[in-house]
This record gives C-alpha cells, structure tokens and sequence, in this order.
C-alpha cells in the first residue's frame, strides 16, 4: 500500500513539473507573440482557424483521455494555450518582421523574404488582398488583408529590401 501511493506521488511530481515547464514555455510563447503582434502597422483578418483548432485539439484530448480535469496544472495549460491561439489569429507587416499565424513559426524577417504575390480578390462589398510571402528556403506564408493593393505594397516597399519581387495578380 505504500509502495502504490509514493509511486502515485513520484509521479504526480513528475506531471507538476511536467506542467510547470509547459507552462513557462507558453507564457514566454504567448509574450513574443503578444509583442510582435502589438508592433504590427498594417494589421491582417484575423484569422479564426487558429481559435477553431485550438478547441477541436482540447476537445480531443479530453474525449480520448489524454487530458483529465483532475491533473495538476492542467487549468493553467488550456488557459495559456486558449490565450496563444488567440493571439496566434493576428497577422500583418511589423517594422522589422513580417507577422503571420503559425505555432512553429510567429514572424518572419523581412531579409528571409525573396518575392511577395499579392492577389486581388474581387468582393462587391469591400477590398481583399490574399498576400503570399515565399522565402528563400522556398516556404510559403499566406496574409489576407481588408484593404487595398496599393497601401500594402507602400508598407512594404518601407519595410523590404527593394531587390524582392512584388507581383501583382487578379482573380478575375
């Protein structure tokens, strides 16, 4: 019998600092992200995905019980990992980065960046820009933004170098 409980709480000291180094990794997570995307100029749509994931993840976790509500810390994690996938739906052109929504990578340097694409999408009701940002190790990044191609382009011509490409495309 004693045996089982001092095996029990070894191992609920385990998951504690399991928890507790889960737990700093976000915040600090969730402050460079609040940071660069409190340092955003042109400011993108938002993008809801990130909050939609974010809960089907949870939900998942405590449907196939890899999450229980009696675990130690686990408040701390679900709150810490709601308020990065909030903040993780804020994209736009920073001063010195370019921010875009992505748990592995938040910002993207403007150096980094060798062509931008933006794509006029028609909407009777206002303006749409998908911008595509390709880098020099040949990835992707999609930003849409609710204004029009000409004041994206002035913000990055203040923000990139004047060597990366900008093409320009419509829809229609």
């Amino acid at each position: 019998m004693k045996k089982e409980q001092i095996l029990r709480g070894i191992s609920m000291a385990n998951l504690s600092v399991f928890y507790i180094i889960i737990d700093v990794l976000l915040f600090a997570y969730a402050c460079y992200s609040w940071f660069w995307q409190a340092n955003i100029d042109l400011k993108g749509k938002y993008r809801l995905s990130s909050i939609v994931w974010a809960i089907i993840f949870i939900w998942l976790g405590f449907v196939w019980n890899y999450i229980e509500k009696g675990d130690p810390g686990i408040n701390i994690f679900l709150a810490l990992f709601l308020l990065v996938s909030i903040i993780d739906g804020f994209t736009g052109f920073a001063p010195k980065r370019a921010v875009v929504s992505g748990y592995f990578k938040r910002t993207i340097r403007y150096s980094e960046i060798n062509m931008v694409t933006l794509i006029n999408v028609p909407n009777p009701k206002k303006e749409s820009v998908v911008c595509l940002l390709k880098t020099n190790k040949n990835k992707q990044y999609y930003l849409r933004f609710a204004c029009g191609i000409s004041q994206i382009v002035a913000i990055l011509k203040k923000h990139v170098h004047h060597n990366i490409k900008i093409e320009i495309q419509n829809l229609m």
